[in-house]
């Protein structure tokens, strides 16, 4: 059996600092790939999977990768998170398929929590 992944598709690895803990006490493989196709090829290995994608200044290519996933990859539950409160970018992320969005002023530090209960659910 494949450990569960945790992949974060961002710039900067704040969000992978923030998670890292919880990835290890979880025993969950943490990844961050940093290309589109890496991140798709991740998910080909089928082990539960939950990606957390951060919108960067263009938030196409991160729109792009969560409709990939949502189509190729349905099982996989999708998390965006956005350092500006933009209900049209939030809405169209849940028009693509995320799970969740984190959006100001939801606070950061509820991502652990956020994440853990969606690996909950993708590992049954």
């Amino acid at each position: 059996m494949r450990y569960p992944q945790l992949l974060i598709y961002e710039s900067d690895g704040r969000l992978a600092a923030l998670l890292r803990e919880t990835a290890r006490d979880r025993k969950w493989a943490l990844r961050e790939p940093r290309q589109p196709e890496s991140c798709l090829d991740l998910l080909r290995g089928e082990c539960p999977s939950v990606l957390v994608l951060k919108m960067g200044r263009s938030p196409e290519r991160e729109l792009t990768l969560l409709e990939r996933v949502s189509w190729l990859f349905p099982t996989t539950a999708t998390v965006v998170v956005t350092d500006t409160e933009n209900a049209a970018l939030a809405g169209l992320a849940w028009d693509l398929g995320a799970c969740a969005v984190l959006v100001p002023p939801l606070p950061r530090d509820q991502l652990p929590d956020l994440v853990t209960g969606l690996m909950a659910s993708v590992e049954v």
